[in-house]
């Protein structure tokens, strides 16, 4: 797993945005928003977080914010 050419470590905060990103696998991590304490389970390609199950119904190529973080810090994107 490398980040921006630097390697990232499993565990540690990666500040994205106003979410913090916990990477707990090659394809997967913890996102906790900055003003909130729940954790989503997100990978690259689903979340936990209530308007991923909503708009993914309908859009099934639908990625929200807490995907797009953790493909950032990974850097796939």
């Amino acid at each position: 797993m490398t980040g921006k050419n630097l390697p990232v470590k499993l565990f540690e905060p990666y500040p994205v945005g106003d979410l913090v990103v916990y990477v707990t696998g090659p394809d997967r991590g913890s996102v906790v928003e900055a003003d909130c304490r729940w954790e989503l389970t997100t990978t690259l390609n689903s979340c936990d977080c209530c308007t991923f199950r909503w708009r993914s119904r309908r859009d099934p190529s639908f990625k929200c914010r807490h995907i797009l973080a953790l493909r950032q810090v990974l850097d796939l994107e």
